[in-house]
């Protein structure tokens, strides 16, 4: 595996690559469609909730466009803390971080918005990241902005940086932004099945 090859950059999807919070998005948002009078999400849907942003998925859920602003709000006003209990790590930070992070500049670029900032408080991830961006600094993923300003703030060339996520929203990202993709996870080619494995990349 020669991913890391020339490259100066990593930049990590959050959900599903550094993270499981399937069920505690879930549960988020229940809780939110409770506060504004709904039912529970369906659970046919329930993966969208792992890479749609919250507001893109009350406006897919919710034709009325007043309704799907009125809920996004409150999702907006709710406290994400609560939730966090039910986040799994994906792999040893301390250990995969700490040695990523001694050879190469490491942000984060995801569909969350302010709860980002509760994750990296509790879980102390700006020991390693030195820039992250979501929507509340730019356009959701597909849109590539989130990846062009993690090339921007470090002044690093394309062919420089690589772009770790696991669902298509990722991947049509890295390419509008013209870098390289690596899936972690699934069954999608080039893949890892952790960023554990990145330890053992020549770079």
């Amino acid at each position: 595996m020669e991913f890391l090859i020339k490259k100066q950059l990593i930049i990590f999807d959050c959900d599903g690559v550094l993270i499981d919070a399937h069920d505690a998005n879930i549960n988020f948002f229940n809780h939110c469609l409770a506060e504004g009078g709904h039912p529970p999400l369906d659970p046919g849907l329930h993966e969208k909730v792992v890479f749609l942003s919250t507001r893109q998925l009350m406006f897919e859920l919710f034709p009325d466009q007043t309704e799907a602003e009125r809920l996004y709000r409150i999702s907006q006003e709710t406290d994400y803390t609560p939730f966090i209990k039910d986040i799994r790590l994906l792999f040893n930070f301390e250990e995969v971080l700490g040695a990523l992070r001694k050879k190469y500049h490491l942000a984060v670029a995801t569909n969350r918005g302010r709860s980002l900032d509760r994750l990296f408080r509790h879980f102390n991830l700006d020991n390693w990241f030195e820039y992250r961006v979501s929507v509340v600094d730019a356009e959701p993923k597909p849109h590539p902005e989130m990846l062009l300003k993690c090339i921007e703030r470090f002044g690093v060339l394309k062919s420089e940086a690589l772009y770790l996520g696991d669902s298509i929203s990722d991947r049509d990202a890295a390419a509008s932004a013209g870098i390289d993709y690596l899936w972690v996870g699934g069954d999608q080619s080039p893949r890892i099945a952790s960023v554990s494995e990145l330890l053992d990349c020549p770079g």
